[in-house]
Order: C-alpha cells, then structure tokens, then sequence
C-alpha cells in the first residue's frame, strides 16, 4: 500500500503566548511499516520535540509543521499544520507606595497589566482565590505580598511585593537638659528633646496641638523649650508627610510659697514682746518640706520667730526641699514704750485716766469693775480709787487717787430782782444727773414749780410774783447709780 500520514492537531491553539503547549499527533499507514516520524518546520528543518509515543509530538510552541515518515521502502512528508498563539503575551508591571506613616494602612498597589486576551483579573495574598477586576489595591498594611495576574483563557502572572513604612517618631529628653521651674510664676523652667524616625524636616508644638509650630531644618532633630512652667507638658510632632505624634514630657512640679506675714504684739510677765508667724500657701500641704530665714540668719524649722528686735525693713526667706526660696514683704517691729497710767480730777466727781506708751487698744477697770475703753469715772462717795489699765498686748499698769465727793448745792436762799445776782433759784453741783427734777412748795404745800435740770424757779406762780418767804424743795437725781432726793427749804427775798 501507499504510505500515507494522517494529521491531528491536539492543541491547534496556545492559549498563552509564548507557552509550548502545542501539540501534533501523526498517524503513518501503508508502506512496509516500521515507521520513523520526524517533526519539520517548512523549511525541512527537524524541530526539536518531545515524542514520548510515536507520532506524537508535545510542548510545541506556535508555528507551522510538516510531519515526515521513513517505513523502510519509502518515505513521505505530510501536508502542513499550525499552532496558533495570542497576538501579545500577557506583560504585568506595578506601582507601590509605601505607608506614609508608621502604623497606619494606607499603602497601595498599581498593576500595569498588557497583552493576554480577554478580561483581565487580579487577585492579592491573603486571598489568591478571589479575583477582582480593578488593579488598584488601596488601604494595604505594611508587608510582603503576592500577586495572581489572569486572562480569561487562564494565562497569568505572579509576583511579589513589599510595602514598607518609616520608623516611628522617636522622642528623647536629651540628658541634662531639664532645668525646672522651682517657684510657681518664674517660668523659667526648659528641656531639649531629640527626635528620630518619620521623614524629616520635623515640626513641633508644645502643649497645643492646633497651636504655632515650630518647623526644624532638613537635618534638624534636636529642639529646645524654655520659659516654661512647672508641671508635665506634651509635645505635639509633625513629620514631612504630616505624620502626627504626641509625647508627655515628665516635668518637675513648681511650687507656690506666696509667704505673708503675721505680728503679734504680747505681753510676758508684764513685759511687751512679740510673735512673727509665717503662713504659705494652702497648695503646700507638707509643712515639713519648707524652713524659714529672719533677715539672712540660719534657716529653722518653725514658722514663728519670737521677740524679734525692734526695727524696719525686715524680711523672712522661706525655702522649699525643690531649692525655691521665696521672700515675705519688708515689714517693721515697732520699739515697745513701756504701758504708763496717770489719773487726774475732771469735771465735778470726776477722774480721768491718762495712759500713756504700750500698745494701745487700752481697756480699764476701776476698783476691779469694768468699764471696758471708757477712760473717764464718776464718783459716787469720797475715798481712795484704782483704775488699771491693760493694753491690747495684754500688759497692765496701775494707779490710785483720793477723791472728795461732792454733794448736790442747795441754795439757801435766791433774790429775784433782776440785779444779776441770785434771780433764780437751782440745784447746783448737777452736772452728773443729767435726770435730775426738783419740785418747789409754798407753806401750804401747794406745787408751785416743777422744773428740770438746767431750768431755774424765777420766784412766780402763774407769772404771778410770790411774797417774801420761805418754801420748801424735794429734788430727785433719779440716777440708777445714785439714786437720791434731797428736801429741805430755802427763802424768797424780795
């Protein structure tokens, strides 16, 4: 028989290009058998395949064949058959942008993909099993990833990534560098702080996240605070890709001593002294963390200086364990002028107590009864009287004067005519009864004046005058302290 091929493409169509997944399946009959196959380009070139079976021929790339077959006695050549491929391989290229910044997820993937055919799809590690249509993939965590590019014929390409992020923002107090504000209201206090990671230039705010930064140079790290207050502060940080960090800086608490001044004027033992106390402020709880200094002198313990010398201008130096020293206002000690006490007559039945030196706010007793700061006394009988005066110190002095009491005057007689001399007739010796009435009779007992202290009986009865004459008197001091009346008679002349 003839010797005869028979040709059957199993893969006429590479579904990726460039693949080598094209096959031929060649079938020989007639001849003496024993058949050679052998696999040609046109040319009549053999082409380099795999032919596990006889006559067929795998992991063809795309191209165009001729089969020959040698069976002994003849040989022949078959007709020609291709393998077609894609126009264009399937090509993948990508963008990342890395993390701006440290522990956020915001890193990107951009897939350039060309070629293949059909849709393209696109799947990213975790998930290799689920494909999506966009080739953008936003919101990535730093870390490496992997990458399934597919046509719809299922050509596709893989490939890694990483997405990286800058280091976090670091910050350090530079050593030595903090110098507290000891006292509340100095503002004094500073620190330096040094920053690493992020991206550089740095900008800083200290203690206001929307406040005023302060924007370093390309290489800057280090920044100085000063003029500042006691107590923790937090310092806001911004990095060129406008990453935010914030960090509490442990800063030394300041005090607030604010010492005033108390004078206390004393008497010991009948001898002026005094007290010098001193008070801080309530935010001080711990009293034991402070001591005090009079005018320079060593520092103690206590807050009361005790019998301080006479003089102006002095000044304690109060001081906290945190080195704050703080200074009362200037304040004077005035010189004690020993408490003196003079007692002279007044007006009628009266004594006056004189004081003199001490430290005022004088009180006094006479005869051991108070009459708190009244200075004068009126008498109600003859005698020895002592009055004591005591200061607002507490320091006393005392004194005694012999004092006649005098009676009210009764005149014994009055001559109303007009002359000037005894027109009226009055108790005298009245000026200590401010109450004192006085009623005048004639012999028959009939109430012929009613009169006051102060007024006079012009000798008349209903502006009638009375006769020469002797009348009679009943005069009332109506004191609560002395409370007398007085009878008697005097005459009219005329």
């Amino acid at each position: 028989p003839n010797l005869e091929i028979n040709l059957v493409s199993v893969n006429p169509t590479i579904n990726c290009a460039g693949d080598n997944t094209g096959a031929i399946t060649a079938t020989a009959e007639g001849g003496l058998g024993n058949y050679v196959y052998t696999l040609e380009d046109t040319m009549g070139n053999p082409v380099t395949a795999t032919q596990n079976s006889p006559g067929v021929f795998t992991e063809l790339v795309a191209g165009t064949y001729v089969v020959t077959v040698d069976s002994d006695d003849c040989n022949t050549t078959s007709s020609t058959i291709t393998i077609t491929e894609p126009l264009a391989p399937l090509n993948v290229t990508f963008n990342t942008t890395n993390v701006t910044c440290s522990g956020n997820n915001n890193g990107v993937l951009e897939i350039i993909a060309t070629g293949g055919t059909g849709i393209i799809k696109y799947a990213i590690s975790p998930q290799l099993n689920q494909f999506f249509e966009t080739n953008i993939f936003e919101n990535l965590a730093p870390g490496t990833y992997e990458v399934i590019v597919q046509d719809v014929l299922g050509c596709f390409e893989t490939f890694t990534f990483t997405i990286t992020e800058p280091a976090p923002v670091v910050l350090s107090v530079v050593g030595g560098s903090v110098m507290p504000e000891l006292c509340d209201g100095d503002s004094d206090g500073e620190f330096s702080i040094d920053i690493s990671g992020g991206t550089l230039p740095y900008s800083v705010s200290l203690d206001d996240i929307n406040g005023v930064y302060t924007v370093g140079t390309a290489t800057q790290t280090e920044f100085d605070f000063t003029g500042l207050s006691g107590g923790d502060h937090v310092v806001y940080i911004l990095d060129d890709q406008g990453c935010a960090s914030e960090w509490n800086i442990t800063f030394p608490e300041s005090v607030r001593i604010e010492p005033t001044v108390t004078i206390e004027y004393l008497c010991v033992n009948n001898v002026a002294t005094n007290i010098v106390t001193v008070t801080v402020d309530d935010s001080i709880t711990d009293l034991t963390d402070i001591d005090y200094s009079l005018n320079g002198g060593p520092y103690q313990a206590s807050n009361i200086f005790n019998d301080v010398p006479p003089g102006t201008d002095n000044f304690i130096d109060v001081r906290h364990t945190n080195g704050c020293i703080q200074t009362t206002d200037l304040f004077d000690i005035t010189q004690a002028v020993p408490l003196t006490l003079t007692l002279s007559e007044g007006g009628l039945n009266e004594i006056v107590a004189t004081p003199n030196g001490g430290s005022g706010g004088y009180v006094y007793t006479l005869n051991n009864e108070d009459y708190g700061s009244t200075n004068t006394f009126i008498i109600t009988q003859s005698g020895t009287y002592v009055v004591t005066v005591t200061d607002s110190s507490g320091c006393m002095a005392v004194a005694s004067i012999e004092m006649e009491f005098i009676e009210v005057c009764i005149p014994d007689y009055f001559t109303p005519n007009n002359d000037g001399v005894e027109d009226g007739w009055a108790p005298g010796c009245s000026e200590n009864y401010p109450n004192l009435e006085f009623d005048i009779f004639d012999r028959y007992g009939r109430v012929v004046a009613k009169l006051k202290v102060g007024e006079y009986w012009d000798g008349k009865y209903n502006d009638k005058e009375l006769p020469t004459g002797d009348y009679w008197y009943v005069v009332r001091v109506n004191s609560s302290e002395n409370d007398r009346s007085f009878v008697g008679h005097f005459t009219l002349y005329r």
